[in-house]
């Protein structure tokens, strides 16, 4: 304990508010007087006379305080859990070195690093999960490579698994792929649809829409882009976007865990992504002419991501990387004419396609070596990694949400669209994604098929919600381009590159070499930004050329040196857990 707390009496100093409130919350009320509930749990299935509650602190999550409302009760009727969420927000990273620092965590921890876990392990803070293997069936079952990979790669040399990843399983898939671009159709229809061959092609063409609604029905004016700022880590976080659309990552994909490495995902070839003919700096250069063009909100060098959304949700966007941030309320997607977004690829196109993950992602389940409620918790996480648990959690309880129907394949109802489409609570409280956002990380991927109904666990990716009436907008978009969905498209075109497992094994960076790349960062995201606003092509070239030798002078070629090693380490035990 004293050793820990010497260990991170820096942490600790800086974070003084923080540990005060987040430990005060640990040693609440909540997790006193339940020690019997937990004891009371017997075999598989049987449920404790008393609901426990269980402190979860999980750095993806926004959401805070006791968790009500209709999943709230199914955790209580099927697991015996209440859920308790500690706020992490943006200051996650801060809060969890508190947490650390005070010598405790809260019962379930989700981390988003693999590193995290790492340091949890070392200070001894996580439970050996492989003792208490026997009362994880559905993680034995449904996540085997995932749980062998943190026994090999996060367990400090021991060889026993203390977390287990999330996501884990086929790539999510349905009606569409993580990235665009998606543009407004409704104007592109009225310039006549011109071609766009490559990723430059888009700016004409979205000044001419801008000229076609120079405002929107407010007044208020409109723009190609709304930029913002709080997603950047060691980069600007929106100029590692376009280059998905290539199937190359510069610092998206892999989370930024080979600093400033381009990887293209196809070939697996690397490069600096400071070089001038990088992706990531033809990005910058795109945004550059494009607020030359007045296409860039001015905004976007103060604004955070919740006003860009609200301008998204205003209609003062007309370009989107992601077909989930769009402004395609169904009563504009269904107006008459229809308004809104749809994929609209360049020529070029080569789209990132994400593959089977059986290892999971980096965000990843683990329980505190201090809970004093380790049966309760063992339940829970098992039940993150069933089918039927994630089939609730994802879909809503059967019969308010969905039901089977003749052929035996799962539908949403007229109920639960009204539900899902309107943002309308459910029997007991709270919408349907409200069970998702709690934690917001689910032990396998929604498009894991569930045995008894032979199809995938979410619903956005049954085949029944995909052929699903679309709409006006979309009906218009079909028709135009032949094509049912963007995957299909993709598809047919092959304009798609499928991601390596490699992505997902590069080992976790060491931390003097992080630390040169923090500094590093912080050169690299003001000199992008700098750059995306610069005045002419002079200064433009300044702050790429500047940004470029501060780099070098802060050590960014020892960083590539380990990236490289690390990415063939990658490569090399990707044929491991296939």
């Amino acid at each position: 304990m004293h050793n820990r707390i010497r260990k991170f009496q820096v942490a600790a100093l800086l974070m003084a508010v923080v540990l005060t409130a987040i430990l005060g919350g640990c040693s609440g009320s909540s997790r006193n007087g339940s020690d019997s509930a937990d004891s009371s749990k017997g075999s598989e299935g049987s449920k404790p006379a008393e609901a426990v509650t269980l402190q979860v602190f999980s750095l993806p999550s926004n959401t805070s305080g006791l968790q009500q409302g209709w999943f709230a009760e199914v955790l209580r009727d099927q697991v015996g859990v209440n859920l308790e969420l500690l706020p992490a927000g943006d200051q996650g990273e801060q809060k969890l070195q508190a947490l650390m620092a005070g010598g405790e965590l809260p019962d379930i921890v989700v981390f988003k690093t693999k590193r995290q876990v790492e340091d949890a392990v070392r200070a001894g803070m996580l439970v050996n999960l492989d003792d208490h293997i026997d009362k994880l069936p559905n993680v034995v079952k449904n996540a085997p490579a995932a749980l062998q990979y943190y026994r090999d790669a996060a367990s400090n040399g021991s060889g026993k698994a203390y977390a287990i990843p999330n996501q884990v399983g086929p790539s999510e898939v349905g009606a569409t792929i993580n990235y665009g671009p998606l543009i407004r159709w409704d104007l592109y229809k009225k310039l006549g649809m011109p071609q766009i061959k490559d990723l430059e092609d888009y700016l004409p063409v979205l000044k001419q829409m801008q000229e076609l609604e120079p405002k929107n029905k407010d007044g208020q004016k409109v723009y190609a882009f709304s930029l913002w700022q709080d997603w950047d880590s060691m980069q600007m976080m929106l100029a590692a976007q376009p280059s998905n659309f290539m199937g190359v990552d510069t610092g998206d994909q892999m989370g930024g865990s080979l600093p400033f490495m381009q990887v293209d995902v196809a070939s697996g070839e690397t490069m600096s992504i400071l070089e001038r003919d990088s992706q990531y700096i033809r990005a910058l250069r795109f945004y550059y002419e494009a607020n030359r063009m007045g296409l860039v909100d001015p905004d976007s060098l103060t604004q955070r991501w919740d006003t860009a959304v609200e301008k998204m949700n205003q209609g003062r966007v007309l370009f989107s990387i992601w077909p989930w941030y769009n402004n395609n309320k169904k009563e504009l997607v269904d107006a008459d004419p229809p308004t809104g977004f749809e994929f609209v690829p360049f020529d070029a196109y080569k789209g990132t396609w994400f593959g089977d993950n059986p290892i999971g992602n980096s965000w990843a389940f683990a329980i505190s070596a201090s809970t004093k409620h380790l049966d309760a918790a063992l339940k829970y996480i098992d039940f993150m990694y069933s089918t039927e648990g994630l089939q609730v959690l994802m879909n809503g309880p059967e019969g308010v949400i969905w039901e089977m129907n003749e052929k035996g394949e799962p539908y949403i109802t007229d109920q639960g669209w009204d539900l899902i489409e309107n943002g309308k609570e459910l029997p007991g409280g709270g919408v349907l994604g409200s069970a998702v956002n709690a934690v917001n990380a689910q032990g396998l991927s929604g498009a894991v098929v569930h045995p008894e109904t032979n199809a995938p666990l979410n619903y956005a990716l049954w085949p029944t919600t995909i052929s699903r009436n679309p709409s006006k907008l979309s009906q218009d978009w079909q028709s135009t381009t032949g094509f049912k969905t963007q995957t299909e498209m993709l598809k047919a075109k092959n304009m798609y590159t499928l991601s390596t497992l490699a992505m997902k094994l590069v080992p976790t960076i060491p931390e003097e070499i992080n630390a040169k790349a923090a500094r590093i960062g912080d050169v690299v995201k003001t000199n992008s930004w700098l750059a995306v606003f610069a005045k002419n092509d002079a200064d433009f070239d300044k702050f790429v050329d500047e940004m470029a030798s501060k780099a070098d002078a802060l050590g960014l070629q020892e960083v590539l040196e380990w990236d490289a090693s690390a990415w063939k380490q990658a490569q090399e035990e990707a044929e491991r857990y296939k």
